[in-house]
């Protein structure tokens, strides 16, 4: 109670000494297509009798996502200054792929020796975001001003889960060996950036549309997963797996001040 009773304290005193010219608030959120790249199987494709599909690597499958939660910023000038986020994000990745048979379940055995079987795997992870970006305005336009905004983020993961189906049977519980919060680390960073447009309804209230985009820096993979067969039959040593996506951002800002035409 008393952490909660500190954390408004300092939120209001924050914003009484920002609520100045150049400091702006707001709340953004976005729509993105998740990835994992390099995220082997990890044992993933055990069942299968054939050596070679054991170590094969699964199809990328389409992944939606998105995140929200609420911008912090001040132009030390009119073009330029520093932005941060602290939102709710979810990532992950799906992936689909046929294997030539047989697999062998605690339900039966699936597929023949020239028949393929269906397999699914789906990571699923939540994260709290706090992206720390420098941003650029551009000086050009009165209703519409185009920016960048480029820095580190910075992530803890909040949630996690792994399903995988074979011919449509679950084989991979999160009951089974490991969770799948040991599977993945807690902490992730990398870089953060969005490029876009603001429109002023006003001199202080504005809405931005653009592209965001972000790539991991640091391996998301638990020290468990290396016990679970990383490997696949493309690499000769262990590969890491990082996060990335790439969407559309909208938000709505209020900057105080005299506005946008103001001269810091």
């Amino acid at each position: 109670m008393k952490k909660n009773i500190l954390l408004v304290f300092i939120t209001v005193i924050s914003f009484s000494l920002f609520a100045q010219k150049g400091f702006h608030l707001g709340a953004s959120g976005a729509f993105d297509a998740n990835f994992i790249y390099t995220q082997n199987n990890y044992g993933t494709l055990a069942p299968f009798t054939e050596p070679y599909v054991r170590v094969s690597e699964m199809n990328y499958r389409f992944t939606y996502g998105g995140n929200g939660g609420i911008v912090l910023g001040y132009n030390f000038k009119s073009d330029w200054g520093l932005q941060g986020e602290v939102r709710y994000a979810t990532a992950g990745q799906k992936y689909e792929d046929n294997f030539i048979g047989p697999a062998i379940l605690p339900q039966g055995t699936f597929g023949g020796s020239y028949e393929r079987v269906n397999v699914k795997r789906e990571i699923k992870l939540a994260y709290v975001q706090i992206p720390i970006m420098a941003k650029y305005i551009s000086r050009f336009g009165h209703t519409a001003k185009l920016f960048v905004c480029l820095g580190p983020q910075f992530g803890v993961r909040t949630a996690a889960s792994e399903q995988v189906k074979i011919a449509d049977i679950t084989y991979l519980p999160d009951s089974l060996a490991f969770t799948s919060k040991q599977k993945f680390k807690t902490f992730d960073m990398g870089i953060a950036l969005q490029i876009g447009a603001e429109v002023y309804v006003t001199d202080n209230l504005y809405f931005d549309l653009g592209l965001s985009g972000y790539a991991g820096l640091l391996d998301l993979n638990g020290k468990v997963l290396k016990t679970l067969g990383w490997f696949s039959h493309n690499d000769v040593k262990y590969q890491q797996s990082r996060n990335a996506n790439v969407g559309l951002v909208v938000g709505i800002h209020y900057l105080f001040g005299r506005g946008k035409e103001e001269d810091y």
